[in-house]
């Protein structure tokens, strides 16, 4: 199959200045996870400005997730009953998610990308626990390690169709597809638009490595991240048919360190939680 010309970093950087910019609440929030000095009432200051999230904020609390139906009144009471952190994490992963959301939807299903990426979060957040890494990094880590898929199809249209093209004439992986087609990959797209989008270093990394956490110096969200997705495809939780199901890191799962009682209990905890979270963050 003839396939386009390649695409180079350059080109996708000077695409990056054409999506649109994080907003300001995401900014704050995660500034605030390396601010000891925000306080609960500037934190729900600063998510009722947005009046959009803050809605949606409302909404979540008061999912059936929670537990709280007609409970949660104002954003006050959300951190109050929730906690902060808790709510810190929910509202930067609902803007996240918007965010994305604005981009485009990554050449497919909309619903089968999010059903994916909120499992891989639930699984970082859990695989987390065994490292002592900031479950909530993991979580965002994990909601956006695919982000780059949309980016891809954003910012190159027709060479993405290709791609798709090239998946009905191989059983191959999409990343395999992505480098074929364009010469790069969703995880490069998606770590230079976090690069870019102001994201921590750590998470930076965990989204350009997912898949590969053994090409590189051994960080530990980029591990959790790996075998967060491998666990995700596994479970089958997106509704895809027959996914493929790439091969884990051995060294990636070492060093994330979970024995096989406490996964059991995690995969567990995973598929009663997901379809919960799916309905509280996808709009």
């Amino acid at each position: 199959m003839k396939t386009s010309a390649p695409v180079s970093e350059q080109a996708l950087a000077d695409k990056l200045n054409d999506l649109p910019p994080l907003p300001v609440l995401a900014m704050e929030i995660l500034g605030s996870f390396d601010d000891p000095q925000m306080d609960v009432d500037t934190l729900a200051k600063h998510i009722t400005n947005d009046q959009v999230l803050a809605a949606r904020a409302l909404r979540i609390a008061n999912s059936p997730f929670y537990g709280l139906s007609g409970r949660v009144t104002s954003i006050g009471d959300a951190i109050v009953i929730l906690g902060f952190r808790a709510v810190r994490s929910l509202m930067l992963s609902a803007a996240m998610v918007d965010s994305v959301n604005r981009i485009g939807n990554g050449g497919g299903d909309p619903r089968i990308f999010w059903r994916h990426s909120v499992a891989v979060a639930l699984f970082a957040r859990g695989l987390a626990r065994y490292t002592g890494e900031n479950p909530d990094a993991a979580f965002t880590a994990g909601l956006l390690h695919d982000m780059g898929r949309v980016v891809l199809e954003a910012c190159f249209p027709d060479q993405y169709r290709a791609v798709f093209r090239w998946l009905e004439a191989n059983d191959r992986p999409l990343r395999e597809a992505e480098r074929a087609v364009l010469g790069i990959d969703h995880a490069m797209a998606g770590a230079l638009l976090a690069r870019k989008w102001g994201l921590p270093a750590t998470i930076v990394d965990a989204i350009g490595r997912h898949h590969a956490p053994d090409q590189g110096p051994p960080m530990p969200l980029t591990d959790i991240c790996h075998c967060a997705d491998i666990l995700a495809r596994a479970l089958e939780l997106d509704g895809r048919p027959r996914p493929l199901v790439p091969p884990m890191s051995d060294g990636a799962w070492v060093r994330v360190g979970p024995d096989w009682a406490s996964l059991r209990g995690l995969l567990q905890e995973v598929e009663w939680d997901h379809e919960e979270t799916c309905h509280a963050l996808i709009p």
